[in-house]
C-alpha cells in the first residue's frame, strides 16, 4: 500500500511537471528591436582646463612658485572675460624625487619638488576660446590639459533624439513584421539608453608661464550630439 502511494504522488508530480513545461513554453512569438535617433546643437560653452607644473629646489620655493603663476592665470581669464564662479581648482599635487643622474646611473642624493595645479574654467562665448586659451598661457600657465565644447540644456535634444528612437524602432518593426508575413500585436518591452558626443577634447602641453606673446589659437566648436536607442518588443499575431 505504501509503495502504491509514492507511485501515485510520483505520477501526479510528472503529471504536474508535464503541465508546468507546456505552460512555460506556451508564450507567443515576440519581435524585439532596437532604434537610433540622434539630435545636434552648436555648442554654448567650453570647459578649459589649464595649470601650472612647477619643479624646484625646495617645496616653499614650488608652492610659491606655482601659486604666483595660478593666480595670474585666472587673473587673465577673469580679463578675458571668464566669470570668477566659473573658475575653480580640479587638482592640486605636491610631490618630491631624488634626482637621477642619466650619466653615473645612479641617484644624485638631490631633491626635487613638484607642484602642479589644475583649474577648470567655463567660456559662455564660444567665439572667446581662443583669446581665453592664449591668455591664460601668457600670464602664467604652462599647461592645458583639455578643452571640451557642450550644449547647457540639453533637454530639448533629448526629447527629440528619443522621439526619433521611438519612430525608428516602430519603422524597422513593421518593415520586418510586413517582410515575415505577421502582424504586430501588443507592446511588450520598452528600454532606452543615452551617449554624448563631445564635439571636440583637444589636449596639448604648451610651455608659456608668463614668457612670451602668445596668438589665440584658431579653435572649433564643431557640434554637440546626443545619439538615443530605444528598444522594444512585440507580440506577433497572423
Amino acid at each position: 500500500m505504501r509503495k502504491l502511494t509514492l507511485l501515485v504522488l510520483g505520477g501526479i508530480l510528472l503529471l504536474a511537471g508535464a503541465v508546468s513545461a507546456q505552460d512555460y513554453y506556451d508564450y507567443p512569438p515576440v519581435i524585439s528591436i532596437t532604434g537610433t535617433g540622434m539630435a545636434s546643437a552648436e555648442p554654448d560653452v567650453a570647459s578649459i582646463i589649464f595649470g601650472v607644473d612647477i619643479t624646484m629646489q625646495s617645496a616653499d620655493q614650488a608652492v610659491n612658485e606655482a601659486g604666483r603663476l595660478a593666480d595670474a592665470a585666472m587673473a587673465a581669464a577673469r580679463a578675458a572675460g571668464v566669470a570668477g564662479a566659473d573658475m575653480q581648482t580640479t587638482g592640486y599635487n605636491l610631490w618630491v624625487e631624488e634626482v637621477w643622474d642619466d650619466y653615473d646611473y645612479e641617484y644624485t642624493g638631490e631633491m626635487q619638488y613638484h607642484v602642479t595645479h589644475w583649474i577648470k574654467a567655463e567660456v559662455r562665448d564660444i567665439e572667446s576660446v581662443g583669446e581665453v586659451l592664449a591668455a591664460v598661457v601668457d600670464a602664467g600657465a604652462n599647461s592645458i590639459s583639455s578643452v571640451n565644447f557642450r550644449v547647457l540644456d540639453t533637454a530639448s535634444l533629448y526629447e527629440t533624439a528619443r522621439e526619433r528612437a521611438a519612430e525608428n524602432a516602430l519603422e524597422k518593426a513593421e518593415q520586418l513584421a510586413d517582410n515575415f508575413g505577421v502582424r504586430l500585436g501588443s507592446l511588450t518591452s520598452i528600454s532606452e539608453w543615452a551617449n554624448n558626443y563631445y564635439p571636440m577634447d583637444a589636449s596639448a602641453y604648451n610651455y608659456g608661464g608668463g614668457y612670451g606673446d602668445y596668438y589665440a589659437p584658431p579653435v572649433s566648436p564643431g557640434t554637440y550630439t546626443i545619439s538615443v536607442e530605444v528598444s522594444a518588443s512585440w507580440e506577433l499575431t497572423e
